[in-house]
């Protein structure tokens, strides 16, 4: 005889695609720090940060015709070791030359190939979800009761950036 699986969880999970993607890190650390903040507007029993990923490229151009020579792929799992990455790498010397043909390469972020990803762990009431932010997108999974879309659909509605 085998066993059989029996359901025990229903688990749902809803996407929203804002109309713009993030350009100001400060306001996209501005939204975590208000799910995660001590007065969280959601009322969450329990908020934990999870994962952070930033990625982005570093693109190296030619001086006289503005040609990207190269490019330099940074990923961190902190929104400092982000910016001291692209410092770093906006402010190498040694990669600058190596891609200056010759010459000193300028050197900027490739904003539009920058990714953004945090994910916050929450508890409301009973139910356990996940919050996952984009620069483009904001995506709630793992919930079972549809009040809670509703609460987090009902907040992110106030917020422009996420519209």
């Amino acid at each position: 005889m085998t066993a059989d699986f029996i359901q025990t969880a229903v688990s749902k999970s809803a996407k929203r695609t804002f109309n713009a993607y993030f350009t100001d890190p400060a306001d996209y650390d501005a939204i975590i720090s208000e799910i995660t903040g001590v007065t969280n507007p959601l009322g969450l029993a329990s908020v934990e940060l999870g994962k952070q990923t930033y990625k982005t490229l570093v693109g190296y151009y030619d001086s006289t015709t503005s040609k990207l020579n190269g490019q330099v792929q940074a990923t961190a799992f902190t929104r400092a070791e982000y910016n001291a990455a692209i410092a770093a790498l906006i402010g190498s010397a040694d990669l600058k030359t190596a891609y200056g043909n010759g010459s000193t390469a300028q050197a900027s972020e490739i904003d539009t190939e920058a990714t953004w990803n945090v994910r916050i762990s929450c508890v409301l009431g009973a139910d356990s979800f996940q919050i996952s932010l984009n620069r483009d997108s904001m995506t709630v999974s793992g919930y079972a009761d549809d009040a809670t879309l509703a609460a987090v659909d009902t907040w992110a509605d106030t917020k422009p950036d996420l519209n």
